[in-house]
């Protein structure tokens, strides 16, 4: 019996809209695509759509956080075959791994994970949404269960715009704000062979936000992002930035190499996102366009709409037009409750 796809499509679109925090929105995308392609475990990884960097990350039943950390070194290093970006590029947004067909594999180091694990089978769907990348999701089957199929990964194909569509609907739904009575910026730094060094006081607050509320983890899981970003700041022309949306609002990391070479340690930087961070993301997240985007930093920076037209050159009945259209996408009011969201 084939199953209703646009059925699927339409209830997790419902049940994203009741998912209050990334545990129950991995939950509901897993319970919804398993009607379709049935699963042991997943993981689910958003990624900040403006750099790919990692954002957050929820899973069941999948790789334990070294084994984890290892298939993101990969990835980030370029040595696996089947990254979001490559994916992309080839314009497939499906792959499928089975342990010991080396043919298929995703990379030596992935290939050697999966021996090590009970994992028998991999299915990779990159969530894509007219060519940018909002996260990946990774299927995973026991050793012995039943391969992905030809059919699961149609399936899946046929899934994954749905599927990137509920992961930005789950994030625009945080709107765009700043951290209230958040500690100071924290730094975290990182010696050359991915040892933590330091950690300040609030490094160590700001660390314990990025993980899951009610969730046990050790320092691998704890340290994933950090980790992450840092990785990421040591590859040339990579901006090492990932804005990722908390229950009480946006937080920032940001890493920069603590030598010009890259090949040292790193420092990562962790605070609330300030508006000039979180601007950018309204683009992708509202449709915000670049006009707005200008309006939104006048009124940030205290201007009347009368200055606010005279310094954009326009007109300003125009710019309260733009101010209605930014309330309309975004959900918000009033001037005064937008300004209120994006000010710390």
């Amino acid at each position: 019996m084939n199953p209703d796809l646009e059925l699927i499509s339409r209830d997790l679109s419902a049940a994203t809209a009741e998912a209050a925090t990334v545990s129950e929105l991995g939950m509901v995308i897993s319970q919804q695509i398993g009607k379709a392609v049935p699963h042991d475990g997943y993981m689910l990884r958003g990624v900040d759509p403006l750099t790919g960097a990692a954002c957050f990350l929820a899973k069941e039943h999948g790789y334990e956080a070294a084994f984890y950390r290892a298939l993101e070194t990969e990835e980030i290093l370029g040595r696996d075959r089947h990254t979001v970006v490559a994916l992309v590029e080839s314009a497939r947004t499906v792959a499928v791994l089975v342990s010991g067909a080396s043919d298929v594999r995703h990379s030596v180091q992935h290939e050697d994970i999966m021996n090590a694990t009970e994992v028998g089978g991999e299915m990779r769907i990159a969530l894509t949404l007219r060519g940018m990348a909002w996260g990946v999701l990774v299927l995973l089957r026991g050793r012995g269960s039943r391969p992905f199929s030809a059919t699961d990964a149609a399936h899946a194909e046929r899934l994954s715009g749905p599927l990137a569509g509920t992961l930005r609907q789950y994030v625009a739904g945080r709107f765009l704000r700043p951290v209230r009575g958040a500690p100071a910026p924290g730094v975290v730094v990182i010696d050359g062979d991915d040892t933590i060094r330091a950690v300040t006081k609030t490094g160590r607050e700001w660390v314990r936000r990025l993980v899951p509320e009610n969730v046990t983890a050790d320092e691998d899981e704890i340290f994933a992002h950090i980790w992450n970003i840092a990785l990421a700041a040591r590859q040339p022309g990579r901006q090492a930035l990932s804005r990722i949306p908390g229950p009480d609002g946006w937080i920032v990391l940001q890493a920069q190499p603590l030598d010009e070479h890259g090949s040292g340690g790193v420092a990562v930087t962790i605070e609330s996102a300030s508006s000039d961070v979180l601007l950018p993301a309204a683009a992708v997240l509202y449709g915000i366009t670049s006009r707005e985007q200008a309006v939104i930093g006048r009124a940030l920076e205290g201007l009347a709409v009368k200055q606010i037209a005279r310094s954009l050159d326009l007109s300003p009945h125009t710019v309260n037009d733009h101010f209605k259209a930014i309330y309309r996408k975004t959900g918000v009011n009033s001037r005064e409750e937008l300004i209120s969201s994006l000010s710390r």
